[in-house]
């Protein structure tokens, strides 16, 4: 069978064409790294392969992969696809051992302190038969956390992997959401999903010859050497990423002289901020990628002071169900933010990208509804769920659609607008506010690093509270002062009851971005009692 070009496997093909081209650069602090070349990765590839073939692992087999080495986690992704077997992806929390009920994988792979938590924590317990430890063995290691695998980076003089093509329908991986917004879900990629994601990845990374990427989100390094890119992959705090030492994210940036930087808002801001305190500029960088919540013009403006001229901040928008759907670039919304008015504005998303549809369902008066979207880059459904993929579902002019529980509207040329999530709506006796229409003004205010609009008490007779994290050192008198100013001539300024502040929003757990509102109502609910 003939691979489609822009499939998974016909990527992976095409890596072997340049064996001596860097495609994975592994960090270790600030400068530390190591670099593997393209016929090291296939040669790493196949002789895992081969060890996974001969503990048992089998085509269909559902494995989780829990590894912080960028090198040891691609090359157990790519082995285990090269053998039909399904890679899933979930991050080390609370519900882990819930999630692998549910998926029931009858594979573990991971770093030593994976799988001392998986038999501490009950991970898998029942489904998993084979575990198999990344990294450096140590005696008795087999008998008390499972069979080693040769996840050193071999010197590349060997063959690579079996490649077969895959019907595109086949069940490629399972990534979990990051839970931010509700029950972590394992979302299904078909192979066609990634190979919809990647080329959309394409139109936005838009990768040129002897192009570098920092990616610091870790699950991304195993597409970047997909999409034709030198990958750097920093070593984040992958727990905490807002706690990464900024000299780990700029050092390798600097000295490896990244064109392309990916990251979410708080790993952006690290950057941004450490910069601007070491008077340091980022010269071979001429796009930065930010995904994970929205970027705030302070953010775009503070990154854009450490980059050259001609840089572009992109601002991408997706979810772990559907990415990427849009993008737009900071410049083109700062020109948005002066046009227009307070009041039902929210943020730009930009137009969907090439061969992404966007629709706003159930749309009220004033074209604001609930954002849906179609097309290759979205996932077949919920692993083990099909009470959510029918939820999440609708059907309209032939047509599936994905609803993501967000709300926007579609203005006259084509952009999305997001307005914040449909279940943070605050709704009281005669009003609706959404989230993202009160945030991003307050957000513009002196001394406020972030606000969350929650709602407390039921739904209909809820009242406004605005939570505020101010800057470090900012006076409380002086934040409620600019908050009264950047609200003055906001039309729902009016409905928030009370201003509450907190020293550090809690936020998810994947890019300490989302705010986690849910908290932080409860937080609002209990200082209304006392």
């Amino acid at each position: 069978m003939t691979a489609a070009p822009d499939s998974v496997s016909a990527r992976l093909a095409r890596l072997g064409e340049h064996p001596g081209s860097t495609v994975i650069v592994r960090c270790s602090g600030p400068v530390s790294a190591a670099d593997v070349t393209a016929a090291q990765l296939l040669d790493g590839c196949r002789r895992i392969a081969d060890a996974l073939r001969a503990a048992g692992v089998r085509s269909g087999d559902k494995a989780v992969v829990m590894t912080r080495d960028a090198y040891q986690l691609v090359a157990c992704v790519y082995a285990l696809t090269s053998l039909g077997a399904v890679p899933v992806l979930i991050e080390p929390r609370a519900e882990v051992r819930r999630c692998l009920d549910e998926i029931a994988p009858g594979v573990f792979i991971g770093e030593p302190l994976a799988h001392v938590a998986r038999r501490a924590l009950g991970w898998g317990r029942g489904h998993v038969r084979t575990a198999l430890v990344t990294g450096r063995g140590f005696p008795g290691q087999a008998h008390l956390l499972g069979r080693h695998l040769p996840s050193a980076v071999p010197d590349g003089t060997g063959p690579g992997p079996r490649l077969p093509e895959p019907r595109p329908e086949d069940l490629a991986t399972i990534a979990f959401t990051s839970g931010s917004t509700g029950r972590p879900k394992g979302v299904e990629y078909a192979y066609a999903t990634l190979a919809g994601q990647l080329t959309a990845l394409d139109s936005v990374v838009r990768a040129e010859a002897d192009d570098v990427l920092l990616s610091c989100f870790l699950p991304f390094a195993a597409l970047g050497p997909l999409l034709g890119v030198t990958t750097v992959a920093p070593q984040v705090d992958h727990l905490a990423p807002a706690r990464t030492p900024p000299g780990h994210l700029v050092g390798p940036l600097l000295h490896h002289r990244a064109t392309v930087v990916l990251g979410s808002p708080a790993v952006l801001g690290l950057i941004a901020g450490h910069c601007a305190r070491h008077g340091l500029t980022l010269p071979s960088v001429r796009r930065v990628l930010c995904f994970g919540a929205p970027l705030r013009p302070r953010l775009a403006e503070a990154l854009a002071k450490a980059l050259p001229a001609g840089a572009e901040i992109l601002s991408v928008y997706g979810a772990t169900e559907c990415l990427p759907v849009a993008a737009v670039g900071a410049d083109e919304l700062r020109a948005l933010r002066i046009q227009s008015p307070p009041g039902h504005a929210g943020t730009c998303l930009g137009r969907p990208l090439p061969g992404v549809e966007a629709r706003v369902l159930d749309a009220d008066a004033t074209g604001l509804g609930e954002i849906a979207v179609a097309g290759p880059v979205v996932g077949p459904g919920y692993h083990a769920r099909p009470e959510a993929t029918r939820a999440a579902r609708t059907e309209a002019d032939g047509t599936s659609w994905y609803r993501t529980g967000d709300l926007g509207r579609l203005d006259g040329e084509g952009r999305l607008w997001y307005l914040g999530r449909k279940a943070h709506l605050v709704t009281g006796e005669d009003f609706t506010l959404t989230t993202e229409d009160v945030e991003v003004t307050a957000d513009t205010a002196a001394g406020v690093r972030r606000t969350a609009l929650v709602g407390v008490g039921p739904a209909g007779r809820q009242r406004a509270v605005l939570c505020v994290e101010p800057e470090r050192g900012a006076r409380k008198e002086a934040v409620v002062s600019a908050l009264r100013t950047a609200l003055r001539d906001h039309p729902h300024a009016r409905r928030i009851g009370t201003v509450l502040f907190h020293p550090r929003f809690p936020t998810d757990i994947r890019h300490n971005s989302k705010t986690d509102r849910a908290r932080l109502a409860a937080r609002a609910a209990e200082a209304g009692r006392r």
